[in-house]
């Protein structure tokens, strides 16, 4: 981890590729510190916390589509197999079979 020091007023600038993120200390007051940040409109800026919840949430709705989608392979011959006996009595009712 870099660890830099700065003073009120003072900023940090990170770039990547063409964009730039340029965070300034704004205020530091009983062990609280305020960050004011500048950034492109398309790069999005969160709280750990925040962000740490956004991915645990990302990856438990990854896990449960995979999960459906699991179930819903292991029933496609039961659902195949109705569907030839619907499409058969279908037929065999119209007169077509």
């Amino acid at each position: 981890m870099l660890i830099l020091s700065r003073k009120i007023g003072e900023s940090i600038v990170i770039q990547v590729g063409d964009k730039k993120i340029k965070f300034t200390v704004v205020e530091m007051n009983n062990g609280n510190i305020k960050i004011g940040f500048e950034a492109p409109k398309d790069i999005k800026i969160y709280r750990n916390e925040v962000y740490e919840e956004i991915v645990t949430q990302n990856k438990a709705s990854i896990l449960s589509s995979v999960d459906k989608l699991k179930v819903l392979i292991e029933s496609m011959p039961n659902r195949i197999k109705k569907a030839k006996n619907i499409k058969a009595e279908e037929e065999e009712i119209d007169g077509t079979k």
